[in-house]
């Protein structure tokens, strides 16, 4: 979207935003968007090579980036990170805990323990650890976002994915009792959680590579490729940039579904965007 055909009331203007797993996929679309929309934005991974280029892309757009490399499994790494940006910028206004990862992939009773334990660091703890780092200066501030990107796969099993889904499915029940709290401690701090449907990300292409032994539904996911059903980053990182404006209030505390027709109207009306179509189903 160009700047100047962008709504007024969607302007992110003088807000800071952090974005974990920001590197490639939905985060690094994200924080791109983010930018567009005028936000100073916190670029958030473990490989600094992908989000320098990541910021560098902003900073063509005329945005403002800063690269910050951390763990989100690690709580000393977020609990700096979290102070360098209060140092730099004071409390963020939008944080995006969007860092994710799918393996261990196979039959429970075969999976790595290690691996079992550090999907769930990374897909629930590190989100923990965001909140944990940065919400005690957003309820502070009196206001602020705090998005989470979970998944499909919190509410529908799916075999080989134990780990995935389980800590998923923790994200979602965490992401509503943190709203639950927020609504109490600070009624202008809204918690949101997000289900991006299936998108075309580096996870993805590694999914598709996984044998069916591993991963019995492996040929489901290389159709969605084939068949062009795979939504583009793009599109999960406008839905982060809605749950950022006061358009997505009532979302508080509840689930904003990029597959619900009802979610994707709004956002094109709000946001000034071109109807996103339906994607993900296979005929």
């Amino acid at each position: 979207m160009q700047e100047a055909m962008m709504p007024k009331s969607a302007r992110l203007d003088g807000q800071v935003a952090v974005v974990s797993g920001a590197g490639r996929g939905i985060g690094r679309a994200a924080a791109l968007c983010l930018a567009r929309a005028g936000a100073r934005t916190i670029l958030v991974a473990r490989t600094s090579a992908h989000i320098e280029a990541a910021c560098e892309a902003i900073r063509a757009g005329g945005g403002q980036a800063e690269a910050m490399v951390g763990d989100v499994s690690v709580w000393s790494d977020v609990a700096r990170l979290a102070d360098q940006v209060v140092s730099m910028a004071g409390p963020p206004h939008i944080v995006v805990a969007n860092a994710g990862v799918i393996d261990p992939v196979g039959d429970t009773w075969t999976v790595s323990p290690e691996e079992w334990a550090k999907n769930l660091a990374v897909n629930l703890t590190g989100v923990f650890h965001m909140v944990r780092a940065f919400l005690p200066g957003m309820v502070e501030a009196g206001r602020g976002v705090l998005i989470m990107t979970s998944s499909g796969a919190a509410a529908h099993p799916v075999a080989g994915w134990s780990a995935y889904c389980a800590a998923k499915a923790g994200l979602v029940h965490f992401g509503k009792t943190l709203a639950e709290e927020t609504h109490r401690a600070c009624p202008n701090l809204r918690v949101h959680l997000l289900y991006p449907g299936i998108v075309d990300t580096a996870m993805q292409e590694r999914i598709r590579l996984m044998p069916p032994e591993r991963f019995p539904d492996v040929e489901k996911f290389r159709a969605y490729q084939r068949l062009g059903l795979l939504r583009p980053v793009e599109e999960p990182a406008a839905l982060i940039w809605w749950l950022a404006t006061p358009f997505a209030w009532d979302y508080h505390g509840r689930v904003a579904a990029l597959d619900d027709n009802e979610v994707r109207q709004r956002m094109a009306l709000d946001l000034g965007l071109s109807l996103f179509p339906p994607r993900g189903t296979l005929p």
